[in-house]
């Protein structure tokens, strides 16, 4: 997708992480130049959600610039930074994040969770078929530490589900009531069936944090977050960058 603006002149890196400050990676300049920097960010978010929601056959797009402002989600944008002219193009975007969800395995057993979830995920019509979702994909999963069968996905397509099978042997799919998809491997199993359920305890600096597991598949059933998703979220950094820059 192209933009009259450059957007290799906005985006430096061939793949771009935005969260929810809508600020470049590597953004530098003044006032004036960050908030024309946000709007073409909020720009770019919105025209590829708007796409992405159209291939989907939504109502609505699931992905715009303000709902990303106003959670904790990240978007990855991936370029094509030959195109346009040497302006650059955008050609993909996925958006991950964590989720409390209640999920059933194939035994009808519910957990309380809250995983790291595909969120939207979209390659532009014109670049389908080459390798480029897979490139994006894989940024995200080296990025965010995680193994694709943790992760749930929101309303996958019959695509996206060609795509898990294709690449990373996903296949029979437990569909949940909320309209995610997990898969077998979600579910750990089990180290100790003789227990029903046990408490672990997390030592941190802020305190103990008991965490259950049930004795079926080992499963955390804690609604707090984990791994990157469990870190805080740190304070607004439009206003450092502004107090910086100025």
């Amino acid at each position: 997708m192209e933009f009259k603006f450059s957007v290799n002149e906005l985006f430096k890196n061939p793949i771009v992480e935005i969260n929810h400050n809508l600020i470049p990676p590597g953004f530098s300049g003044d006032r004036r130049a960050l908030w024309d920097s946000v709007n073409k960010v909020s720009e770019v978010i919105n025209a590829m959600g708007e796409a992405s929601a159209k291939a989907q056959g939504l109502s609505k797009p699931i992905t715009t610039a303000d709902r990303l402002r106003n959670s904790e989600h990240r978007l990855y944008i991936l370029l094509d930074q030959q195109a346009n002219n040497g302006k650059g193009a955008v050609t993909g975007m996925l958006k991950t994040g964590a989720k409390g969800l209640y999920v059933f395995d194939r035994d009808g057993q519910h957990y309380q969770v809250s995983p790291p979830c595909v969120l939207d995920f979209y390659v532009h019509d014109s670049r389908q078929r080459t390798g480029l979702g897979k490139q994006l994909f894989e940024h995200m999963l080296q990025k965010e530490g995680i193994e694709p069968v943790k992760m749930a996905i929101d309303r996958p397509s019959e695509k996206l589900l060609g795509f898990l099978n294709k690449h990373y042997g996903l296949h029979s799919p437990v569909k949940q009531m909320n309209n995610y998809v997990v898969y077998d491997g979600f579910f750990s199993k089990a180290s100790d069936s003789n227990q029903h359920q046990e408490v672990e305890r997390d030592q941190s600096p802020a305190g103990t944090r008991a965490l259950k597991k049930d004795s079926a598949n080992g499963l955390q059933t804690s609604s707090s977050p984990y791994g990157r998703y469990g870190a805080p979220r740190p304070p607004c950094s439009m206003g450092q960058v502004l107090q910086t820059n100025l």
